[in-house]
């Protein structure tokens, strides 16, 4: 069998499964992939619980927390038009676009559930696996299939299998009790007194859409959470100011003052939820709406709960509420696979699966097995997983190899400890612009900006203390685009193009002129002074 005739099998087709077939496109491998509804998308694809009975999907209202800057595929930017945080329509759409630009909806298997995957009889020679799946027919009729395939490429993700806390007395609680996997809309709990449980951004957005409806909303958290908004300095994006490679201060710095803002802002706010733990050991609260809640009292922040009576619930700091309708769990995950699997090597240990550079399992006699999308970065999700979906992609093909098995086992375990060391208990969040660029590495698509530097000092320049965009993967090595050049250096004008909708008088186009040319003076003397020292 020529290498150009590999097949791979993609199991899901949310934008981890979308890139990966895209990306075993582009190296000349045969994806088939398999997608259990009837579109693309996944989260991002907003299905009522109705339709398709309880699936991991956004809110009704949910808007990115990253900037579309950020947040893109490395090839095809966000039309310049389209606003800076998306409404979940627009992902979808953006989405669409990119599958039929590509030409990749008919290597997906609709409507087509897999139930088991296990190596094929001839692994031990072959690396081969076979995937049986479920077919829904026209009719309701239900087939199941069984095929082999080369490599496979697990894209389901980790959010299938709700947590649900044990509560003394939740058995007992006369109320309705639903986790945020089933939350779409607040409509439900209009007039209501809702606890919602958690801290992270869908507990939060929760919060904030219920309260408009509810009588009162609660929110019961165990710990603080650091408060962001998606709007930083100067109406520039958040993480458009906080991703960049090198800023004008050394990076504990820039973090550090980055932490003084938030206290200054969110000050008040902090008297309930004033985290106890390091910026980035957790995941921040993105929100404009939730201060504004606080302050009205639509949302009030309570301790964690203790126990539940029939129509009430006590907390830790000894309070009760009581006459409450409703609780939703925003507890998180547990990290699981949805289909059966018959191999050692994707067997959780500590919750969680064991993966090198959170791709490949541990313990494979041939490499021809990626799990994409286990990762839970500190900003976009989208350029990790169109990352991981390209090295796994050229791993399969032959063209990249991996290390031996004791240095990946050593390297897991080295950064297991990392995580434990700077994460808080039980989440395991990584570096975004940290795991971007070691992956670019692997594949050899991270640029040598002193040789850029030499060719095109301003588009360096760019690269190194303008935002960190995807496009900058795109520069060299395996899957160079001429366009990514331009991409970057128009980065800016699709920020802004969003929000010229009147036109301004040349007093205001004046004072903008002359910020951007105070903000490239400064920029010019910190890298001559970087270029001395």
């Amino acid at each position: 069998m020529s290498e150009r005739s590999k097949t791979v099998a993609v199991i899901g087709c949310g934008i981890s499964g979308l890139t990966a077939v895209k990306c075993c496109l582009d190296e000349g491998l045969q994806p088939t992939c398999f997608e259990r509804s009837d579109g693309i998308g996944g989260l991002w694809y907003y299905r009522d619980n109705s339709e398709y009975g309880i699936m991991t999907t956004v809110y009704k209202s949910t808007i990115t927390n990253t900037s579309k800057e950020v947040t893109s595929f490395s090839d095809f930017p966000f039309p310049g038009e389209w606003p800076n945080f998306l409404h979940h329509s627009y992902m979808k759409r953006y989405l669409d676009m990119y599958a039929d630009k590509f030409g990749l909806k008919k290597h997906i298997r609709f409507s087509t559930r897999v139930t088991r995957l296990a190596q094929a009889p001839d692994y031990e020679a072959a690396g081969r696996w076979v995937v049986t799946s479920q077919a829904e027919g026209v009719s309701g009729h239900v087939e199941e299939f069984s095929q082999e395939f080369d490599s496979v490429m697990i894209c389901t993700g980790m959010l299938n299998n709700p947590n649900v806390p044990e509560f003394p007395g939740l058995e007992g609680f006369q109320g309705e009790v639903i986790h945020s996997q089933a939350f779409r809309r607040p409509e439900k709990f209009e007039g209501k007194r809702v606890v919602v449980v958690g801290i992270g951004n869908s507990a939060g957005d929760a919060a904030v859409d219920v309260s408009r409806l509810a009588s009162q909303v609660y929110l019961s958290t165990r710990r603080g959470v650091w408060i962001v908004n998606r709007i930083g300095d100067y109406g520039i994006p958040w993480d458009l100011h906080f991703y960049r490679r090198f800023h004008l201060v050394p990076a504990k710095l820039h973090v550090m003052l980055f932490v003084k803002s938030l206290k200054r802002k969110f000050k008040m706010l902090y008297n309930s939820l004033r985290p106890a733990h390091d910026l980035l050991a957790g995941e921040a609260l993105i929100t404009e709406d939730m201060p504004g809640c606080i302050i009205s009292g639509t949302v009030m922040i309570k301790a964690n709960i203790a126990s539940f009576t029939k129509t009430g619930v006590v907390f830790e700091d000894g309070t009760t509420e009581e006459d409450i309708d409703a609780v939703i769990m925003a507890t998180g995950y547990k990290d699981t696979l949805p289909l059966e699997v018959d191999c050692q090597a994707l067997e959780m240990k500590d919750g969680h699966l064991p993966l090198y550079k959170l791709v490949f399992p541990l313990g494979l006699k041939h490499n021809t097995l990626s799990v994409n999308g286990a990762i839970r970065p500190l900003a976009a999700v989208l350029p990790c997983v169109e990352l991981q979906a390209r090295w796994a992609s050229r791993v399969f093909k032959g063209l990249a190899k991996l290390p031996s098995q004791p240095d990946m086992e050593a390297e897991v375990k080295a950064t297991d400890e990392a995580m434990k060391a700077a994460c808080l208990p039980n989440h395991r969040h990584s570096d975004f612009q940290a795991y971007c660029i070691s992956l670019a590495s692997e594949i050899g698509v991270e640029p040598n900006f002193l040789k850029l530097f030499l060719t095109d000092p301003v588009l360096t320049l760019r690269c190194l203390f303008g935002p960190l965009v995807p496009y900058q993967f795109r520069l060299v090595g395996p899957g160079k685009n001429d366009e990514a050049r331009k991409a970057i250096n128009t980065v800016w004008e699709r920020i802004e193009k969003p929000t010229k909708t009147r036109p301004i008088g040349p007093i205001e186009d004046a004072r903008h002129l002359v910020i951007l040319i105070a903000f490239c003076v400064s920029v010019l003397v910190v890298v001559m002074a970087w270029i001395l020292l």
